[in-house]
C-alpha cells in the first residue's frame, strides 16, 4: 500500500516544455550523449497537504505507515522504504511528537544536502511557496551543509520561514499537520523559468561577467582532475583564475561568479555556481564519454552556452557519484575549447 496526498488548489507552477539549446560545440559521434533530452517537460508542482505524518530525518514520508512516493529520491526504492527502512526507523529511532498548533513544510529528499541538489531540486520548489513562508515552519535535515548553506540561501532569495525545525538523524517524527512541495522537474532537468527568476533573486540584473574561473577539486578525494597542475598552468595563459569552491562561503560565492563570464570545472558540485553568473556566460564542463546532462540543463536554464570536454578516465567507474577520476590532454583541450571560448 502507498500513501496519497491531498492536492491544494490549482499548480504552484504549470508544467512547461523545454527545448534545450546544443551544446556549443556537441559533434555527431557525442549527440546520442545529450539527444534524449533535447526536449522535456516539467511537472505541475503543488503545495500539498498530508495532515497527520511519519517523518524521518531522511525526509521520508509515511501516512498509516505507508511511503508517500513523492517524498523518496528514487520512486523505484519504495520496497525497501516500505519495510526494511520503516522498520528500522521504529525500532531504534527517538520518537519526537511535534506541535499540532504549527504548520510544518518539507521540500526535501534523502540527496538534499548536496550543493546541486540543493539548488537545482529544493531551493525552485521553495521558491514558489515565497507568498506564504511565514505560514509554515520548514522541516529540513540537520547537516552541516544546511546549516551554513541552506540557510544562508534562504535569506539570500528573501525566503522567510515561521522557523526551522531541524531533523536529528537518530529520531523520528510524528507531525499532526504536514504540507509537501511536489518536485518542479526530474532530478537533473531545470525549469528554466524558475531557474532564472532564481538568477535574478541572487545576483539582481547584471551585465554578463568578464572573470574567467577554473574550479578546483585537487582536495577532493575522488573526482579529480590527475593532471591538474599541467592543466591550470595553460588555462593561466589564457587569464583563467584558480578557485577552491570549499574556501568560499555562499556569500563569496555569489558575489565572485557574479562577475563571472566563463567557468570551467570537472563534473561536481563547483559547476552549480553557473546558477550566480549574469546570463551569457560560458559554462565547460570536463566530463567522461556517458550520458551526463545535469549541468547542461542548468547552464542553459539561465542563458549561458555550455560546452563540454572528455577527459581521459583512470577507471570504468562513472564519473558520476564518488566515481573515476580524469586526464585531461592539454594540447587537445587548448585546440578544442580554450581556443573557442
Amino acid at each position: 500500500m502507498l500513501a496519497v496526498m491531498k492536492t491544494i488548489d490549482s499548480p504552484l507552477r504549470d508544467s512547461t516544455r523545454i527545448d534545450r539549446s546544443l551544446p556549443a560545440n556537441l559533434t555527431a559521434d557525442d549527440a546520442v550523449l545529450f539527444e534524449d533530452q533535447f526536449t522535456y517537460s516539467t511537472y505541475d508542482s503543488y503545495l500539498k497537504c498530508i495532515g497527520k505524518a511519519k517523518v524521518s530525518a531522511e525526509s521520508v514520508v509515511y501516512k498509516n505507515y505507508a511511503p508517500v512516493v513523492e517524498s523518496l529520491y528514487r520512486a523505484e526504492s519504495v520496497a525497501y522504504y516500505r519495510f526494511r527502512y520503516l522498520a528500522k526507523k521504529v525500532l531504534t529511532s527517538r520518537k519526537v511528537q511535534l506541535e499540532a498548533n504549527k504548520a510544518f513544510l518539507l521540500a526535501t529528499d534523502q540527496d538534499s544536502s548536496g550543493h546541486f541538489h540543493w539548488f537545482t531540486e529544493v531551493l525552485p520548489r521553495l521558491w514558489l511557496v515565497k507568498g506564504r513562508t511565514s505560514e509554515f515552519d520548514l522541516m529540513l535535515p540537520d547537516t552541516p551543509y544546511m546549516r551554513a548553506v541552506g540557510v544562508a540561501s534562504l535569506e539570500q532569495v528573501d525566503l522567510r520561514f515561521a522557523g526551522i525545525y531541524w531533523m536529528k538523524p537518530d529520531e523520528f517524527y510524528s507531525v499532526p499537520n504536514l504540507y509537501h512541495v511536489s518536485k518542479v522537474s526530474r532530478t537533473g532537468q531545470m525549469h528554466d523559468g524558475i531557474m532564472k527568476e532564481l538568477n535574478q533573486a541572487l545576483i539582481g540584473k547584471r551585465p554578463t561577467g568578464n572573470r574567467r574561473f577554473y574550479i578546483s577539486r585537487e582536495r577532493a578525494d575522488f573526482r579529480k582532475v590527475l593532471n591538474e597542475p599541467e592543466l591550470t598552468e595553460r588555462l593561466a595563459k589564457y587569464d583563467f583564475e584558480v578557485l577552491y569552491h570549499e574556501d568560499l562561503s555562499l556569500a563569496d560565492q555569489i558575489e565572485a561568479f557574479s562577475q563571472c563570464g566563463t567557468l570551467i570545472g570537472i563534473h561536481g558540485a563547483g559547476l552549480t555556481n553557473s546558477l550566480f553568473m549574469p546570463p551569457g556566460g560560458k559554462v565547460v564542463e570536463l566530463r567522461k564519454r556517458e550520458p551526463n546532462y545535469g549541468y547542461w540543463h542548468l547552464a542553459g536554464s539561465v542563458g549561458h552556452k555550455y560546452y563540454y570536454y572528455h577527459g581521459v578516465p583512470d577507471s570504468d567507474l562513472s564519473l558520476i557519484g564518488r566515481g573515476c577520476n580524469l586526464t585531461i590532454p592539454i594540447d587537445d583541450f587548448e585546440e578544442k575549447i580554450l581556443k573557442a571560448i
